[in-house]
């Protein structure tokens, strides 16, 4: 795996002009273009099976049926088989979701996130376009040991701007700059927290992530130190934050464990036990966007050679 990363910003990395925001006006633009439609807000509660048949033929949408020949599910393999598929069909997918009780096929690993706004009216900084990852020691065992053994002991810290990398930022937000600063976690650290209302949590849980707020800072100004005296704005993160906004299983922002027996899984494949039921995603390859379009590829593939190689000649 880090031999594929390393191989991969050799030559360096895009970035999309405009923000992140443009690939999915983009993707919206090639799926209306073909006939399709995106609803947003409109989170599938559950897959339709017919159960004679076991055959997926559509989603339920707030209490609503959405009817469709084939369901292709992007949510990762865990969301798709313990929380989409009904319970009249778990006996179905059982193989799935025992092989998914498994740490290491199923990561328990997250990632924690630090967005910071910086103020640069005097257009006096010089921020990188590069990326920084920066580690506690060489040994990333003992690193990650430690932090397991003490989460305040956070083994490494990614720190990015967007606002470098992309010519029109300024232009959009004159005087503005923006920080990423991104650390793993484990989902343990903040389980006893999943079921309090979103901006109602605990104290112990606003406690906990003033104090990695703080160490995230930390490390963000002994790099950065440019920047002190100029952060207008600073919001934190954690993997059950991740599970809120993006959707994802117990945090694990890039889904599947990494590990040689999530890889082993054969049953990890675009074709589900469920007939018209396909998955597709970072699950199905490998993480990161890399992956889960390799992943878009092979759905693709395996739903229809034609409608692949269509693709292939739209691009």
């Amino acid at each position: 795996m880090n031999a594929l990363i390393a191989s991969h910003y050799r030559s360096g990395a895009y970035y999309p002009k405009g923000g992140p925001l443009v690939i999915a006006e983009r993707i919206i633009h090639v799926i209306e273009r073909w006939g399709g439609k995106v609803l947003v807000r409109a989170p599938v509660s559950s897959i339709l099976i017919d159960q004679k048949k076991n055959r997926a033929y559509g989603v339920e949408v707030k209490g609503k049926r959405i009817l469709a020949k084939t369901v292709i599910s992007s949510v990762g393999a865990p969301k798709t088989f313990m929380g989409l598929v009904p319970s009249s069909h778990q006996n179905v997918v059982e193989k799935c979701t025992k092989a998914l009780a498994d740490p290491t096929v199923a990561s328990n690993v997250s990632l924690m996130s630090m967005f910071v706004g910086i103020n640069d009216e005097d257009h006096s900084l010089q921020l990188p376009k590069s990326n920084y990852w920066i580690h506690s020691s060489w040994d990333h065992d003992k690193n990650m040991a430690d932090y397991r053994a003490d989460h305040n002991k956070v083994p490494a810290l990614f720190i990015s701007f967007s606002s470098a990398k992309d010519p029109t930022y300024n232009t959009r937000h004159p005087g503005k700059q923006v920080a990423l600063v991104v650390g793993p976690c484990t989902f343990d650290n903040v389980e006893e927290f999943k079921d309090d209302r979103v901006k109602h949590r605990r104290k112990e849980y606003t406690e906990m992530k003033e104090k990695w707020t703080q160490i995230f800072m930390d490390g963000l100004l002994r790099y950065f130190p440019e920047l002190t005296g100029k952060i207008d704005f600073v919001d934190f993160g954690s993997a059950l934050t991740n599970d809120f906004y993006l959707g994802t299983y117990r945090g694990a922002v890039y889904g599947l464990a990494h590990t040689p027996q999530r890889f082993q899984q054969h049953w990890l494949q675009c074709q589900t036990p469920i007939k018209n039921l396909l998955l597709t995603g970072q699950d199905i390859c490998s993480c990161g966007v890399c992956g889960a379009l390799v992943g878009g590829y092979l759905c693709a593939y395996r739903l229809s050679f034609r409608c692949f190689w269509k693709t292939m000649l739209y691009w």
